[in-house]
């Protein structure tokens, strides 16, 4: 992926969330890597084979998407190396920002009729969402006992009611 176009990806995955992002470029003796800062983390990547403050940089790929916390920092003298990587700057910006739940909490949902619904035994169903989070949805089936553990589904097994 280009340079210019992870920068238009994280502009757009911010701003249909309603959040107008900072793009710190690289400066010249300075940070060579593009980043940006959200709820106290940091995501960031750099130009493959050249220094992103160079000319042409913004043509060139994109490459080593990472994540930190805003105040954790490498230590060069162990071998302590702050956050994490990711593989595309998509899963950089879910991790700042994950996306909106597609069932927020008091959907009215069913049980897909899928191979999985059918096994765990809510194909069919209708329930309320309670809670909703990362694309796993907390539902209250209608008729069906409350379980004793909470039990969490996929998004992907349910579809929308009403």
């Amino acid at each position: 992926m280009k340079v210019k176009a992870a920068l238009k990806r994280v502009k757009n995955h911010f701003k249909k969330q309603g959040i107008d992002i900072v793009i710190s470029a690289p400066q010249q003796h300075g940070d060579y890597r593009w980043s940006f800062e959200h709820d106290g983390y940091v995501g960031s990547f750099s130009v493959n084979g050249m220094r992103g403050w160079e000319e042409g940089a913004i043509e060139g790929e994109a490459t080593l998407f990472h994540v930190r916390r805003s105040n954790d920092h490498s230590d060069s003298q162990s071998d302590y190396f702050a956050g994490s990587f990711r593989d595309n700057i998509k899963q950089v910006c879910e991790s700042l920002l994950p996306p909106p739940s597609k069932y927020p909490a008091g959907s009215l949902v069913r049980g897909k009729t899928n191979k999985r619904a059918s096994r765990q035994g809510f194909a069919g169903h209708v329930g309320l969402v309670m809670r909703a989070a990362d694309g796993y949805c907390e539902v209250r089936w209608v008729g069906v006992p409350e379980p004793r553990w909470k039990l969490t589904y996929s998004e992907r097994d349910l579809e929308l009611v009403s």
